[in-house]
C-alpha cells in the first residue's frame, strides 16, 4: 500500500507542469541563442582568420629573399629554372605540392596535400616564383579550441537559464496556484452550503407534487389540474438536477485536494459490487442491470478503492439515465494488453462520435438522438480519477444503438 496525494502526484499537477514548461521554454529559447552564436562565432571567426592568413601570406611572399627566415606559422618555397628550395620544417609532401604550382599561377591559392587544404600566396620576380604556405593547423586548433570553449559557455548559460525560467515560472504560476486553491476552496464551501437548502426544497418540491397529484385524482381530468402537475413534475426534476450538480462541484473541490491511499483493488469485483447495488435503482428505471464483472483477482489494479468505484458507479448511473425502459445495461471486465479493462454497455440514446472528446469535459451536452446527453460533471470526474491511475476513458458507439463506456488502467505488479 502506498500514499497517493497532490505531492506525489506531481506529474499531474497542472501548476507544476506550466513552471516546467516555462523552464522548458526558456532553456530551449536559450539553446537556441547559443547554437546560433556558435554558429555566427565561427563564421565570423574563419571569415577574419582567412583574412588575415592571406594577408600574412601574401606579405611573406612579397618580402621573402631566401626560405630560412619565414615568419612563425608560415613557410616558403623558392621555384626557380633549377630547382626549389623549401623551408627545413616544411612537410616534405606539402613541399612537392608547392613545387608543382603552375608557372602561369600567381596570387591567392590552396595547396593540397596531407588529406588538408593549404592557404598560400604565389609571387613572381625576375625569374623566381616565392610560394608562402601557411600552417592551417594553428587555425584548426584556434577554432576547435574557441568552439569548445563556446559550447561549455553555452551549456553553463542553458542550465542557468532553464534554472532562472523553473524560478521565475514557479513564481509565475504561484498567484495562479493561489487563485485555484481559492476557487476550489470556494466551490467546496459553497457547494457544501447549497446540499442542505437544497435538500429542503428538493422534499418541498416532492411533497407539494403529491399535494397536487391528490388534487388531479380529485379533479377527474381537469386539464388544469394536469398542466399543474406537469409544473410541479419539470420542478421536481430541477431541483434534483440542481442538487446533482452541486453535489458533482463538491466532489470535484474534494477529489483534487484529498490525499487517499492506494491499494491493490479487484476492479472487476468492485464492478460486480456497484452492479449490485445499482440493481434496485435499475428497476426502479425499468431498466435491467447485467453483470458480467469477472472478479477473482483477474483484474486486480494499484489504486484508490473509493475513487475507483465512484468512477463505476458514475459511469453505471450514466447508463441507466440514458437507457429506455425495457432495455438492459451490460457490465463487463476483463484483461486487455496488460491493463483491466470495465465496459459498461447501454441501449439507449447513443453517442455521436463528434462529441466523443466533448462528453468528459465539465458540463458538456452532445448533439446525438434525443437531444444529446448531458453528463454535468459525472465523466469530467470519472476522466480525473483514471487519468490520476495511468488510465483513460474510451467512450464508442454499441452495435445497434447506444454507447459504451470503459475504464482501462494498468493492472496491478504481480505480487
Amino acid at each position: 500500500m502506498g500514499r497517493r496525494s497532490r505531492a506525489s502526484a506531481g506529474e499531474r499537477d497542472p501548476l507544476r507542469r506550466a513552471s516546467r514548461s516555462v523552464a522548458l521554454r526558456v532553456g530551449a529559447t536559450t539553446a537556441l541563442v547559443v547554437l546560433l552564436a556558435i554558429i555566427g562565432t565561427a563564421v565570423l571567426f574563419d571569415r577574419q582568420q582567412l583574412a588575415e592568413i592571406r594577408g600574412r601570406t601574401e606579405t611573406t611572399a612579397r618580402t621573402a629573399d631566401d626560405v630560412v627566415d619565414s615568419p612563425p606559422g608560415t613557410w616558403l618555397v623558392k621555384l626557380t629554372d633549377s630547382g626549389h628550395e623549401a623551408t627545413r620544417s616544411m612537410p616534405s609532401e606539402l613541399a612537392a605540392a608547392a613545387s608543382a604550382v603552375r608557372p602561369d599561377v600567381s596570387g591567392p591559392t590552396s595547396l593540397t596535400a596531407d588529406g588538408r587544404s593549404w592557404p598560400a600566396w604565389v609571387d613572381r620576380r625576375e625569374g623566381v616564383r616565392y610560394v608562402a604556405v601557411y600552417d592551417i593547423r594553428l587555425h584548426t586548433g584556434e577554432e576547435q579550441r574557441l568552439l569548445v570553449s563556446t559550447a561549455a559557455a553555452g551549456v553553463v548559460g542553458v542550465l542557468l537559464a532553464a534554472l532562472t525560467g523553473l524560478l521565475a515560472g514557479r513564481r509565475a504560476v504561484r498567484p495562479l496556484g493561489e487563485a485555484m486553491e481559492l476557487q476550489r476552496q470556494f466551490v467546496a464551501d459553497a457547494s457544501h452550503e447549497l446540499r442542505t437548502p437544497l435538500a429542503v426544497i428538493s422534499t418541498r418540491a416532492q411533497m407539494l407534487r403529491r399535494h397536487v397529484a391528490a388534487d388531479v385524482a380529485a379533479a377527474d381530468g381537469d386539464p388544469a389540474a394536469a398542466r399543474r402537475l406537469a409544473e410541479v413534475d419539470q420542478l421536481v426534476h430541477d431541483t434534483q438536477a440542481m442538487a446533482d450538480v452541486v453535489s458533482d462541484l463538491l466532489l470535484s473541490a474534494q477529489l483534487e485536494h484529498v490525499d487517499e491511499v492506494a491499494e491493490r483493488v479487484d476492479l472487476g469485483a468492485l464492478a460486480s459490487e456497484v452492479v449490485r447495488s445499482l440493481m434496485p435503482y435499475a428497476a426502479d428505471h425499468g431498466v435491467t442491470l447485467v453483470d458480467e464483472a469477472s472478479g477473482g483477482g483477474d483484474g486486480l489494479v494499484q489504486g484508490v478503492r473509493p475513487s475507483l468505484r465512484r468512477s463505476v458507479l458514475a459511469l453505471v448511473d450514466n447508463a441507466i439515465a440514458h437507457s429506455e425502459k425495457g432495455t438492459q445495461v451490460e457490465v463487463r471486465s476483463g484483461i486487455e494488453d496488460g491493463q483491466v479493462r470495465v465496459d459498461v454497455v447501454d441501449h439507449g440514446d447513443g453517442v455521436d462520435a463528434a462529441d466523443v472528446e466533448n462528453l468528459s469535459r465539465r458540463f458538456s451536452r452532445g448533439d446525438g438522438g434525443s437531444g444529446g446527453r448531458r453528463v454535468g460533471l459525472g465523466l469530467a470526474l470519472v476522466t480525473q480519477i483514471v487519468r490520476s491511475h495511468g488510465g483513460r476513458l474510451e467512450v464508442t458507439e454499441t452495435p445497434g444503438g447506444g454507447a459504451t463506456f470503459s475504464l482501462l488502467i494498468p493492472a496491478a505488479e504481480p505480487g
